[in-house]
């Protein structure tokens, strides 16, 4: 299926800047044996660009698949770096708009840290919604409820101060329709409600070529420029934008509105990103070429080399460089990742443990943002192998 209007704004002029072949259509989900995950479809992504709004979007995503209900495993929270991070944004954005005995409705909550912690924090009540979640993942609490359903204006009688969702918008191919759903599910009584969103920042992704941040499952892709304009058009006003976590995640805290003007002074302009998407292009291969040769190069020494990172990022990263034959284990901290298979790669997640007796000579570390952190388990594990930080 070609998608050939903006999902976000619905116009006919867009244009594909990026295509990437033979990408798996799955890189969460969790799978038990290698030959199921080599048999996970490929499919072909193509980055197109909304010359009305600047959105960008894979015109290529087939929205038939199920992509969350089937073990889908997406937990950050095993990381001190990130729940230190996650909680300092929490709190700033309580006490900046007063939620504390608030209700709290989160769409796309996964296995619910997010609705939990804003709850606990602030003595709120929340809902999470979500088909991923799993019930056994949480402590019973009478403050917190979950449906174990995709979020629509069914929801619309759940009583709700703050709408946050984070890291699910990306995953949705019609944002417009989707944000719709959302205005929609407000009553006129409830036009002070705040919504908070998190997404990746596709500006970052573009301007350093981080084409590990490109995969299948991901088929929207936004800065604040097209952020904005996307929740104004959808009848939303822009309180706040901010970028987090070395510039990767984009905050946006908004309300029921009509401002149609710019309101933040990170929103680029169309031509400004338009030009961003053309020096990604012309300056991609030769980053690749880059890694590829580096990679070659390591295998022609024998090295041993781990990828650091499970899910999409080592998805993304692994589609361009499997076939080099190099790379045999991935790790990654989450426990119900370890034992399953990359979809559509086959390599088996380890837990850090397993490098003690393996002695990796490279690490390859999926996230910057965790290098430190990394850094330190490998030294506690008596381990000191070229790291390369992406």
């Amino acid at each position: 299926m070609k998608h050939s209007n903006c999902p976000g704004c619905q116009s006919e002029k867009t244009e594909d800047f990026f295509i990437m072949k033979n990408a798996p259509v799955q890189s969460l989900v969790t799978i038990k044996n290698k030959e199921e995950a080599l048999s996970i479809a490929k499919k072909d992504i193509s980055l197109s660009f909304c010359h009305g709004c600047g959105f960008i979007f894979n015109s290529s995503f087939d929205t038939s698949i199920d992509h969350y209900t089937h073990g889908y495993e997406d937990q950050q929270g095993f990381s001190p770096t990130f729940r230190k991070f996650i909680t300092e944004v929490t709190n700033r954005f309580i006490e900046k708009h007063d939620v504390k005995n608030k209700d709290i409705i989160e769409i796309g909550c996964g296995k619910g840290d997010f609705i939990a912690l804003i709850t606990e924090l602030g003595n709120n009540r929340g809902v999470g919604i979500d088909p991923a979640f799993v019930e056994e993942r949480r402590e019973p609490d009478p403050s917190l409820r979950f449906i174990k359903e995709f979020f629509s204006e069914k929801h619309r009688n759940l009583p709700k101060d703050v709408i946050t969702c984070r890291h699910t918008l990306e995953h949705i191919h019609g944002t417009g329709e989707f944000m719709e759903t959302i205005r929609n599910s407000i009553k006129k009584e409830e036009e002070k409600v705040i919504l908070f969103f998190e997404v990746p920042s596709i500006v970052r992704i573009l301007k350093i070529q981080a084409f590990w941040d490109i995969f299948y499952e991901h088929c929207s892709y936004f800065s604040p420029g097209s952020l904005g304009r996307l929740f104004r058009l959808k009848g939303f006003e822009v309180l706040d934008m901010y970028l987090e976590y070395d510039n990767q995640y984009l905050f946006i805290e908004a309300r029921p509105g009509q401002n149609q003007i710019k309101s933040n002074q990170l929103e680029e302009s169309v031509e400004d990103l338009w030009e961003l998407t053309r020096d990604f292009t012309k300056n991609l291969s030769q980053n690749l070429l880059k890694w590829r040769l580096l990679l070659e190069q390591y295998k022609k020494e024998g090295k041993k080399v781990v990828v650091w990172g499970g899910g999409s990022k080592s998805v993304g990263f692994l589609t361009h460089f499997d076939n080099i034959g190099l790379i045999d284990h991935v790790i990654d901290i989450n426990p119900h990742m370890s034992g399953n298979f990359i979809p559509g790669i086959g390599i088996q997640y380890k837990q850090p443990e397993f490098l003690k007796n393996y002695r990796p000579d490279v690490v390859i570390i999926m996230n910057g943002v965790y290098e430190k952190e990394i850094g330190k388990m490998l030294s506690d594990l008596d381990l000191y192998p070229t790291l390369h930080a992406l």
